[in-house]
């Protein structure tokens, strides 16, 4: 098999791979050719890079007979999803295989769209929050402190005062605002990278509502795989060998690989979740009573779905949070400025009157 964990997922996103792997199970299960169902699937997408790769693994799918060689030979999919293809097509369960692979991706590109928005509105006001103050600083001030200048003999101390300090004041939030964007943009882009991903992974581990966040797409992640991985008809031994190289959070990897170990040293699954403390008790009770009801396929997909509920309101909360926050800090820091040119020149209109 491929070398788990190398590929990036970013190449195919989580929405069109949960696409892929949908209508090629359809086309497996009303029996059509996979050559010809290919060739058909590639005619209805219309991004050129999807085509471009969908027409190569269509072609390889040709020559070759299998979908696992294709996909394994363009690169474009996660080695997670290459692996499960192999697996699918050396036990006949391909189309099973490639049906569960789609929900996976459909939940994994959810909770990626999430997170996205959860980082976008900030951003944004960040954004918002430079422009203005740009304007304030770069545009307004150098008008009311020529003003004032002209008018200086005008002015009391205490006026040139607050004028110089919300001088001074907007230009440090300028320079504070424009250096948090580019640390923001600096962040994103290194999280890009394999390095960068596993670095930020255990940075976010260490602060309080970002491993609580972590934990809980980790926990959702690998319930998912064992559901899986469990109605498709494969060991749990072989499903907790594979499940560790889906999960980004170190902290969670370790948890998952230490279960993989007690499960081999005969500790029962249940028993090896609840001393890893990677679900909730009550979520470990469910898991004990799919175990001796010989469900555990099924609990693990509805845990996957409540984890992905509880990512989706965390990063709600989150969002909630910031939003208001941020707001805030715009309007006392816009405020403080106005407030700056205001006085002294309301002080000089009195003098004058």
């Amino acid at each position: 098999m491929g070398n788990t964990g190398k590929r990036k997922q970013g190449k195919i996103p989580a929405g069109e791979t949960a696409m892929f792997c949908a209508q090629v199970s359809l086309i497996l299960k009303a029996g059509i050719p996979i050559y010809d169902g290919m060739e058909t699937l590639c005619e209805s997408i219309e991004d050129e890079k999807s085509q471009e790769a969908f027409r190569k693994i269509s072609n390889i799918v040709n020559e070759t007979g299998s979908l696992y060689k294709a996909v394994e030979t363009v690169g474009f999919f996660p080695d997670y999803m290459v692996n499960m293809i192999h697996i699918g097509e050396e036990a006949g369960k391909l189309d099973d295989v490639l049906e569960s692979l789609s929900k996976y991706y459909e939940r994994e590109n959810s909770v990626k769209k999430a997170v996205q928005s959860a980082v976008m509105y900030p951003m944004i006001l960040i954004l918002m929050m430079s422009v203005v103050i740009a304007v304030l600083v770069g545009k307004v001030m150098p008008v009311f402190e020529q003003v004032f200048e002209n008018l200086g003999t005008q002015m009391s101390a205490s006026g040139r005062a607050i004028m110089s300090f919300g001088m001074a004041a907007g230009k440090v939030a300028l320079v504070l605002t424009i250096l948090l964007l580019i640390l923001v943009i600096a962040v994103y882009i290194f999280s890009k990278t394999s390095q960068g991903e596993k670095k930020l992974g255990n940075i976010y581990g260490k602060i309080p509502f970002l491993k609580v966040l972590n934990t809980k797409i980790a926990a959702s992640r690998f319930a998912s795989v064992i559901s899986m991985m469990l109605s498709s008809g494969y060991e749990l031994e072989h499903a907790l060998e594979m499940a560790p190289d889906i999960v980004s959070d170190s902290l969670a990897k370790a948890k998952i690989e230490e279960c993989g170990e007690l499960v081999k040293d005969g500790v029962a699954f249940p028993e090896a979740l609840t001393r890893i403390k990677l679900f909730s008790l009550l979520h470990a009770r469910m898991i004990h009573v799919g175990f001796k009801a010989g469900q555990m396929d099924s609990v693990m997909q509805r845990l996957a779905k409540i984890y992905e509920e509880e990512v989706n309101e965390t990063i709600a909360r989150l969002v909630s949070f910031i939003e208001p926050t941020l707001v805030a800090v715009l309007s006392v820091v816009i405020g403080g400025i106005l407030v700056s040119v205001m006085l002294p020149l309301a002080s000089i209109m009195s003098s004058i009157g």
